[in-house]
């Protein structure tokens, strides 16, 4: 195996690794966690109050 070899099918793998996350992270399935996630920082918590306090 020569390293252009090598080094062809792992840009092709990674390619398709990265390509798979895309898909993954865009799929309807995960937009509800991604809709909770993202008003977490909006979210008041006790914690973050009795830190403060302290």
């Amino acid at each position: 195996m020569s390293a252009v070899f090598v080094q062809t099918v792992w840009t092709v793998l990674a390619f398709v690794f990265f390509i798979a996350i895309v898909v993954w992270a865009w799929s309807g399935a995960r937009k509800k966690d991604f809709d909770k996630a993202s008003s977490l920082p909006l979210e008041d918590d006790d914690m973050s109050r009795s830190n403060k306090d302290a």
